[in-house]
């Protein structure tokens, strides 16, 4: 498996996660990572942002994180330690979250 195929998969995982704990309902915005539908559930300075699977043909939404756009791994330090900068749909990159292994 590819690298950048495992990074993929191991965020999925995460927001599959993420996910799963958003269906308990708050009234709290959410924080890097987290699964959302619009920029309004975000925390301050994220932004709602798609997630996509990106392949030598194709590239498909798989979803959607509280994120901010990147432009290599070291800009998305600010989220934490287990973010990365992965491709997107568009020109733009998205800073995803690593699920543990």
């Amino acid at each position: 498996m590819t690298a950048p195929r495992r990074r993929l998969l191991l965020l999925l995982a995460a927001l599959s996660a993420v996910t799963a704990l958003g269906a308990c309902g708050s009234t709290s915005t959410l924080p890097p990572g987290a699964v959302c539908d619009q920029t309004s559930e975000c925390d301050p300075d994220l932004t709602c942002l798609e997630i996509a699977q990106v392949t030598a043909t194709s590239c498909t939404v798989v979803g959607k994180t509280c994120s901010t756009t990147c432009i290599n791994d070291a800009s998305c330090a600010p989220l934490g330690a287990d973010f990365r900068c992965f491709a997107t749909c568009t020109a733009d990159k998205v800073c995803g979250e690593l699920a543990a292994p």
